[in-house]
Formats: structure tokens, sequence, C-alpha cells
């Protein structure tokens, strides 16, 4: 299997957008996920990557899908994100790291309209605060874990609703990958709206 993705600058050194390719062919969303759940070959390329982006910190955004529509090409943005790179704050998830016997928590976020995928602490904090320091410090196995997991949730949750998956970060220092019901912190604003067809 050959992965590689093409990418176009974003306007105003703002970010990046990702194209992502396995033999030549454009990769789907379900191809994506699946991956995410069992091809650790995937998954390494994919931090790889993503370590590999020109950005301290940065803001990971997919398009929002469906059951529906799982057969669209994924692609991804890394929106240049500098105010990320900040101490990190393990300790407004203690509660949830606490009950954890993996090295990855999945739980709801306060207003339960949104799926959180953490890891737990393993590695120094310095690893944890955002995405691109979890793909560039954090243990392999660690990273393995949080795609695979990623894939899972994604499994559970699609529907007949959309989900956009995506991190933010700006509220907690610490990872977490959101399933949420709604774009509520995009930044890149094509992905905000939901299109069905």
């Amino acid at each position: 299997m050959r992965l590689n993705a093409e990418t176009e600058d974003l306007p105003g050194l703002r970010g990046r957008r990702y194209f992502v390719h396995r033999d030549s062919q454009p990769l789907s969303y379900a191809a994506a996920i699946e991956a995410w759940r069992s091809d650790a070959e995937f998954s390494d390329w994919l931090s790889d990557e993503l370590a590999e982006a020109p950005f301290a910190a940065f803001r990971w955004e997919t398009p929002p899908i469906d059951h529906a529509t799982t057969d669209r090409p994924w692609e991804f943005v890394l929106l240049n994100s500098p105010n990320l790179a900040r101490p990190s704050e393990p300790h407004l998830f203690a509660e949830h790291f606490e009950k954890a016997a993996d090295p990855i928590t999945t739980f709801a976020n306060l207003g339960r309209n949104a799926l959180l995928v953490a890891p737990t602490p393993q590695a120094h904090e310095s690893a944890y605060g955002h995405l691109a320091a979890f793909v560039r410090k954090a243990p392999q196995q660690q990273r393995l874990a949080l795609w695979q997991e990623v894939g899972e949730a994604m499994t559970r949750r699609l529907g007949d609703r959309p989900v956009w998956l995506s991190t933010a970060g700006a509220g907690v220092s610490w990872l977490h990958v959101r399933l949420d019901d709604q774009p509520k912190y995009y930044g890149y604003q094509p992905y905000r709206k939901w299109a069905a067809v």
C-alpha cells in the first residue's frame, strides 16, 4: 500500500489542506475510518504526515459526514494555531483518566453533544497539549491507540445525522479529538457547512 497526501496552502499562512491517496486513488472517508481501526501502517503514516506540518501547533478539522456520505474522498485541514502551544492541563480531565485502564479514554463533553477521545498521561505532559505535540512526542503505541479509538468511535457514531471530527483545544490544553453534532469550534468555513448530496 502506497500512501501520499497532496497539499495546498490556505490563504494568509493560516493552514494547509490535505487530500489523501492510497495507491494513487483518493482514499474514501469509510476507508480512512477502517484504516484507523485496523491498519497500524496507515496510522503511523498519518501521525508522521501530521508531525511534519510546518506549524508548532495546529487544529485538525475534517469535513462532516453521515452514514450515506462515507464514500466521499477523505481530506482534512490543519489550521495554524500557535495559541495552543501552552502548558498542558491534565487536571481538567483527571476524573476520566482515573477511570481509564487504557492509554486512551472516551467520554462525553459537559454539554453531552460531543464525544471526546483523549490520551491518558503516559509520557511527559508536553506530549499532550495538542495534536501536533502528541504526534511528535507521544509513544508510538499510544498514537496507534488514539487513531484506533477514533476509528471505533466514528464507526459507532455514524448514522443519519452528520458528525464533525476535529480537534480544537482553546478551552482545555489537553489533546481531545471531538466527534461533534455541529461544527462548534470549526475555523475552516467550507467544512462548517453540511451538504448531504
